[in-house]
């Protein structure tokens, strides 16, 4: 008997089916993110200046970025519900968050203004011709308070997701949902502090192939993954840019190419794929179909302009994967 597609199962997620998935209500999935938010300047230029020369800036805009918000869009955009605990300032680029996380449909838990301090942002250039961006952030001045990750907020989700900022704050969310028997993901980009009591109570972490050197010193990505694994997630992901990526578990491993589009911007196409893969995970795809989706989803985002016009439909997703069942 072939197996029902995504868009069956979300079905099934509003309309519980028994021979399907076994689901808690009649509810869509919920997800609960933590993590850093920024709001971006994203410039458009015809190609990178170099160091100490000037140029004309070609287009511009504001957005707001963050791997954890990014990929809380897509799972809204998905059909999940989600959450976002994080924190900014009482300024202007508050205000634009705040704009962004109503428009997108993402709850706040709990309320998170702080009336000093500023809210984080990003310079984000971008080249027109080849769609790569170059970063630089500053994440805000305050971080996310570990007394402010109460239990029972966290729980009565599904599934949290992480970035590995606020630490402690990410080490409490996660044992609490670890302790309930709730999947902990994480978009690792950087190395941060405490990296192996994160890991610890992670289920499935993602990160970039560089990722791997600087932790490792090697660019073995078995050996980096096999190092990973021994730290506490049962599953570990390695992107690899157009090139794809790697799935990797105690059982085995799998590999997906990338899909080839024209890119026009790779910002935020990481952060999609982990969302889409923490979509994909829930819905209990296999490894070789989680991967084909992840990598997908990432690939569409790069074809459009910014972190939420340029988010892909369920659809658009299922089709380049090659993830349609009749």
């Amino acid at each position: 008997m072939p197996r029902p597609s995504l868009t069956k199962i979300i079905l099934d997620l509003v309309e519980p089916d028994t021979h399907h998935r076994a689901v808690r209500s009649s509810d869509p999935i919920s997800v609960i993110g933590l993590g850093t938010i920024v709001v971006d300047h994203q410039v458009v230029l015809s190609e990178f200046p170099p160091s100490d020369t000037k140029c004309d800036i070609e287009s511009d805009q504001y957005q707001v970025g963050g791997p954890v918000p990014t990929a809380l869009c897509l799972l809204v955009r998905l059909g999940a519900r989600a959450t976002f605990h994080g924190r900014w300032a009482e300024d202007h680029f508050g205000e634009i968050i705040e704009a962004d996380l109503l428009q997108n449909n993402i709850n706040f838990d709990p309320h998170p203004h702080s009336p000093d301090g500023r809210t984080g942002f990003a310079h984000v250039w971008l080249e027109k011709d080849t769609g790569c961006r170059t970063v630089a952030a500053f994440r805000g001045s305050h971080p996310i308070a570990p007394e402010t990750v109460v239990p029972y907020h966290f729980t009565k989700h599904d599934a949290l997701h992480l970035d590995g900022w606020s630490g402690p704050a990410a080490i409490t969310a996660a044992k609490a949902m670890r302790a309930a028997d709730k999947p902990v993901y994480m978009d690792l980009g950087s190395p941060k502090p405490d990296l192996e009591r994160l890991l610890e109570n992670v289920s499935c972490l993602n990160c970039p192939a560089r990722l791997i050197e600087q932790l490792f010193e090697t660019k073995d990505l078995k050996k980096g993954a096999r190092k990973l694994l021994a730290m506490g997630p049962a599953e570990i992901t390695i992107t690899s840019g157009q090139r794809g990526a790697s799935l990797f578990t105690e059982n085995g491993n799998f590999s997906h190419p990338g899909f080839t589009v024209e890119a026009v911007d790779t910002n935020g196409a990481g952060d999609v794929f982990a969302g889409a893969l923490v979509f994909a995970s829930l819905n209990q795809l296999p490894p070789q179909e989680k991967l084909s989706f992840a990598c997908a989803a990432g690939a569409l985002k790069c074809q459009n302009l910014g972190n939420r016009d340029s988010l892909p439909f369920l659809e658009e997703i299922q089709e380049l994967a090659g993830l349609t069942h009749a």
